[in-house]
């Protein structure tokens, strides 16, 4: 069963593996999740997420050296999105980084936490810095959703007061990356604005003894009837590539840069140096690059394979990295990397299926957009 301290095992939990890893792919009917993440709220255990601690005096200053973004601007409840790249500027990984007052938590995929703590000492030689893998140490919730908000402030309401006051006067102007740290029944969380699915959404990170009942009362939500209807990783995806989000070992692996996917979330142009700055800026000042992470719509019943090759007129184009079945969008979908040549002639694209060529088309990103 899915590697967490709550309990799935009374919601109907299909259990499987996502990334090779065991997950909760769905609660029985994945209409009714993604509906509820478009209407209401949805419920995410992501336990299995990586997170590592950063402390030491030289911290946000180590970390603002040696990644993309910059880190040693951000005060206490503030954070960034940023990568770890190679000298070459590929990626290694990316990241989100909330700077809270006694420490730095970062998170990333579900198994990168090692590769990253790793890469990440090999540069802290001479830094006061200490790098600790705090993945276990903590339950990560997710809630997704237009009432979001409402969520987490009845359930708050419901069962503190102060943590209700607080989240009230906050969830609002919490801005993307930004978070809050409260007490919720003398058990302290950190509550942070993340970019999961292009709806509202907010990780919550309680220590792992206490998740399990945090997600209970989450599920139960305020007198209104306001809870969170449990959603697994089948939905999860559906809606992140339907918002056009990126993912680590996905879309983001050593194959990539910067500039081809992430660029305006995740790089900073006047921050400075850092590991990998020269290819990523070389590419920024020769113009766009020579490919670039597109969405596509395909033809057929049959889900492409990641890293099934892209054609156009014969030629290999790109490649696939994420297709599921839409429900914005009733056909398959896709992300992939499109070669800006290939993308600029317009036409219809082919995409290997099941070894079968299949007729796609270049949309535009997001395939969906709650805003609009």
């Amino acid at each position: 069963m899915h590697e967490s301290a709550i309990n799935h095992d009374d919601l109907g939990a299909v259990a499987g593996e996502f990334q090779g890893r065991p997950a909760v792919l769905h609660y029985g009917n994945s209409a009714v999740e993604y509906r509820a993440v478009r209407t209401a709220a949805g419920l995410s255990d992501l336990s299995g997420r990586g997170k590592l601690r950063m402390t030491g005096a030289d911290r946000q200053r180590f970390l603002h050296r040696v990644v993309t973004n910059d880190v040693e601007q951000l005060g206490p409840g503030e954070g960034v999105y940023a990568c770890m790249l190679t000298p070459q500027g590929k990626i290694i990984s990316d990241m989100t980084v909330h700077v809270r007052r006694e420490d730095l938590l970062i998170d990333v995929e579900p198994g990168m936490a090692d590769v990253l703590r790793e890469t990440l000492d090999r540069y802290a030689l001479m830094d006061d810095v200490e790098i600790v893998d705090v993945t276990t140490q903590y339950g990560l919730i997710g809630v997704s959703g237009r009432r979001a908000d409402d969520c987490l402030q009845r359930v708050s309401g419901r069962r503190a007061d102060d943590c209700a006051r607080v989240l009230a006067g906050s969830l609002a102007q919490l801005p993307p990356g930004g978070h809050v740290e409260i007490e919720w029944n003398s058990v302290p969380a950190t509550v942070a604005r993340t970019h999961r699915t292009g709806e509202r959404d907010y990780d919550i990170y309680v220590p792992a003894d206490s998740a399990d009942e945090l997600w209970k009362a989450l599920l139960a939500g305020g007198d209104d009837g306001c809870g969170c209807v449990p959603i697994g990783y089948e939905t999860l995806e559906v809606l992140r590539v339907e918002a056009g989000i990126p993912r680590c070992t996905a879309e983001l692996d050593g194959r990539i840069i910067p500039n081809e996917a992430v660029k305006d979330r995740a790089v900073s142009f006047t921050k400075g140096c850092y590991i990998g700055q020269e290819p990523v800026v070389m590419m920024e000042h020769r113009g766009r690059p020579n490919r670039l992470l597109t969405g596509l719509v395909i033809e057929g019943d049959t889900l492409p394979e990641r890293n099934a090759v892209i054609r156009k007129d014969g030629k290999d184009a790109g490649w696939i990295t994420t297709a599921v079945r839409g429900r914005a969008v009733d056909r398959i979908i896709a992300l992939g990397f499109v070669r800006r040549r290939y993308r600029a002639a317009g036409g219809p694209l082919e995409v290997e299926a099941d070894g079968v060529p299949v007729p796609a088309e270049i949309a535009d990103l997001p395939f969906y957009d709650p805003g609009s």
